[in-house]
């Protein structure tokens, strides 16, 4: 069966071989015929989808959405959109195929081989001066012509479309699509270019996790003057406002403040904070092999989040005892 879909990228690479002019644009991955070829082979779709999806505009009737709300933490609900077994499938090998591959900014800690929480707490620990910033509905605010913008740069402008659509979803990122965490970092490496270099010439250290921005001085000194309203300045320009109740906090190393589930101890430090140390306390006592795997997992989390990551420096203290 998968013969007449070799035969027919044969033939549509020879046809490109024979007629296209060398791509002005240096874009380097498939073009759509070849890449709806191969996709519908690899995920056993029609190959004429990708086509329907280029000429509506739009995902139905081939895929959909499931939409639902998810409580936070902090309180409220988070809008998550789960794309249907074939969608997220798709999306899985777009990830494979298309962003596996590409480096995030260093400043981002969040979806990255190797990081973790632990390197963005880590980042600024022992610092006098601690600001913390959350973006407002980050993924949703991540703006569909922004990921088409970032799709053209490497690919023409037929498949950027068409990876476009599959890749957001009412004019954003889908909370929920396995495609998001990726794309938000690659499409905003420039902005984290724009905040590090701001950061360090304000003589700060900078990281994101996700929607989480934090900056630290190791001195005691308030943000120089300006720096809050240069940030929403920088983050207006590509389509983000920061949480209206919760999006800029000032801390000294003192106050000891969280950060991503974690505690910035004033000695230089982290600590688990005391909602984490109760759950640990209460698992330990109980026998259910349930929930002694959960206290292995919140045991190791633990371990990870309390002990400095390899390769990764921060602000020494200039006194530093034992937590």
């Amino acid at each position: 069966m998968a013969w007449p879909l070799f035969a027919l990228l044969a033939r549509t690479l020879q046809s490109r071989s024979d007629n296209d002019e060398p791509d002005p644009t240096g874009a380097t991955m498939a073009p759509l015929d070849v890449f709806s070829v191969e996709v519908a082979a690899t995920l056993q779709l029609p190959p004429q989808v990708f086509r329907d999806i280029l000429t509506t505009g739009t995902l139905e009737p081939h895929f959909r959405y499931r939409r639902f709300y998810r409580a936070k933490r902090a309180g409220g609900r988070r809008a998550i959109a789960e794309p249907d077994a074939k969608l997220k499938k798709l999306q899985h090998e777009i990830v494979r195929r298309y962003l596996s591959g590409e480096q995030a900014h260093p400043a981002a800690m969040a979806y990255q081989a190797g990081h973790s929480t632990a390197d963005h707490v880590w980042t600024h620990a022992g610092a006098e001066i601690i600001v913390l910033a959350d973006i407002q509905d980050f993924f949703p605010s991540t703006h569909a012509f922004r990921v088409e913008q970032w799709w053209r740069e490497r690919v023409d402008d037929e498949t950027a479309r068409v990876l476009t659509i599959l890749t957001t979803d009412r004019d954003g990122l889908p909370q929920g699509a396995p495609t998001s965490p990726a794309l938000s970092n690659c499409v905003n490496r420039d902005l984290d270019i724009r905040l590090a270099n701001l950061a360090a010439l304000a003589g700060a250290r900078y990281s994101r996790y996700c929607d989480d921005l934090a900056f630290s001085w190791p001195v005691a000194a308030a943000p120089p003057a300006g720096f809050e309203a240069r940030v929403r300045a920088i983050l207006h320009e590509f389509g983000y406002q920061l949480h209206p109740y919760k999006g800029w906090r000032v801390y000294h190393r003192d106050e000891e403040p969280e950060i991503t589930g974690a505690i910035l101890t004033r000695h230089g430090g982290v600590r688990l904070p005391p909602r984490i140390r109760d759950i640990l306390r209460k698992l330990a006592r109980r026998r259910d092999p349930h929930d002694r795997d959960r206290y292995a997992g919140y045991t190791g989390y633990a371990q990870m989040i309390t002990r400095p990551p390899r390769n990764r420096s921060f602000h020494q203290p200039s006194t530093s005892p034992p937590t």
